[in-house]
């Protein structure tokens, strides 16, 4: 055991003080933090006043429409959950309309509004059929075409479309119901939204018996933290354990090892990496964690933290970083050079990527079969299971300690095809070994 810890020892020390794993520990974060800077940019860039023409060719729907907008728009100022608020940020734009008189020649009026649009004196031109407050059959989805054309310089939709689409059709409705009797000062009260609020599931404690749950939601908690937690578990995980594939075969290459076995023994040097390879991941990990509490409590939002999923999410991180970095040193030990190791590379990658891939079944039926029975699974239940866990509903909570009992034993077995792996490639040269090669090497040791 001495001699593992001292192994572990010198490659966490040599890791954490190198320049790339410092540079790295505070490179992530800037990047992050670029990336919503960017982003908050980018939605002030959004909100800045937006010059419209619209043609309107029934005559009366223009002023609904841009009397919609501007309610819309009113609205896009918002404070800390309070609309209008002093101080608050626009994070929508401004739309500034010019109504167009409908012309003969619809072609040139619109030719010469497009090159209006490439001058930059207008960023949308909205051209409104007569037949829009007449809308044919649902079924008939051929004449449903073409009734309300978004004119732009970009193949997609506009930024501005995005929100002015919805205060258009508001306005539409404001018409048709004006035409059926409806007075119109009464239309922004028969169209109001209706509040849907999220709650959670209800649950019964099997104490007391007490029914609990049905609290509300947030939706930012909902979704960002499972996300958050389940990226930051991939990206320790494969930080910590990845580097071991190309450096083991590297040292071997260079006859490291045959040295390093005088000292000890094939598996006390393996543990010993798997170790370093634990301490580095746990370091990275406190790290951000600590930096993201900090930010939360910066913001004031600091309820969004999960911190009843924090011991489990340490519990996670450690079995998968002791899986993944065992079969690292393995499949390292059994390649000649780093060109190598990166044919089986996918080996290492597939129990981390098949669960990304699955995140967004995931996320809708966290405790669908699918999502169950995955996160059952021992090489993917840290990152699933994690999921399910940090979603609203929750999971039963026989379920994390079943998964944990799986992966612990999934572990061992690794650590032991692991160790019976690098006993024989630690010495072994040539092209590397194919599956199964590897596999006769676990049963022969």
């Amino acid at each position: 055991m001495n001699r593992i810890l001292l192994i572990a020892k010198r490659d966490y020390l040599q890791t954490i003080l190198s320049k790339a794993y410092l540079v790295g520990l505070v490179l992530v974060p800037l990047l992050i933090g670029a990336s919503f800077l960017v982003t908050s940019l980018a939605v002030r860039g959004n909100a800045k006043d937006q010059h419209i023409a619209i043609i309107d060719h029934t005559g009366v729907a223009a002023s609904t429409v841009i009397q919609s907008a501007e309610e819309l728009s009113r609205r896009a100022l918002s404070g800390p959950g309070v609309p209008n608020a002093p101080g608050g940020v626009r994070v929508m734009p401004r739309f500034i309309f010019e109504q167009v008189q409908p012309e003969a020649d619809e072609k040139a009026q619109l030719l010469s509004l497009s090159d209006r649009i490439r001058k930059g004196e207008l960023v949308l031109v909205v051209d409104i059929s007569a037949e829009v407050l007449q809308p044919p059959d649902p079924g008939d989805a051929a004449a449903a075409k073409d009734l309300v054309r978004f004119y732009s310089n970009s193949s997609a939709l506009n930024p501005s479309g995005l929100s002015l689409s919805s205060a258009v059709n508001d306005g539409l409705r404001r018409v048709r119901l004006s035409q059926l009797g409806i007075d119109p000062a009464r239309a922004p009260e028969v169209l109001r939204d209706v509040p849907v609020v999220s709650v959670g599931l209800l649950t019964q404690d099997p104490a007391t018996g007490k029914i609990l749950g049905g609290e509300k939601t947030n939706a930012v908690q909902a979704a960002a933290v499972p996300i958050f937690l389940a990226v930051l578990l991939m990206v320790v995980v494969l930080a910590g354990s990845a580097p071991h594939l190309g450096a083991v075969a590297e040292d071997k290459m260079q006859r490291v090892f045959e040295m390093l076995l005088c000292s000890a023994s094939s598996f006390e040097l393996m543990m010993g990496k798997v170790l370093a390879s634990l301490g580095t991941s746990l370091t990275s990990s406190i790290f951000y964690i600590l930096a993201g509490l900090a930010v939360l409590a910066g913001m004031a939002v600091f309820g969004l933290a999960p911190l009843d999923l924090l011991p489990w999410f340490f519990v996670y991180l450690i079995a998968d970083v002791v899986m993944l970095s065992a079969w690292s040193v393995a499949l390292g030990s059994a390649c000649s050079t780093p060109q190598d190791a990166q044919s089986l590379a996918f080996l290492l990658v597939l129990p981390i990527m098949i669960p990304m891939l699955m995140l967004t079944p995931i996320l809708q039926q966290p405790n669908g079969a699918l999502s169950t029975a995955m996160s059952f699974i021992p090489p993917f239940t840290p990152m699933i299971m994690l999921l399910r866990q940090a979603m609203p509903g929750g999971v039963p909570w026989w379920q994390p300690w079943v998964g944990l009992i799986g992966t612990i034993v999934f572990a061992a077995a690794v650590i032991w095809a692991a160790a019976r792996i690098f006993r024989i490639g630690i010495l072994s040269q040539g092209k590397a070994p194919k599956l199964a090669e590897l596999a006769q090497w676990v049963v022969r040791g």
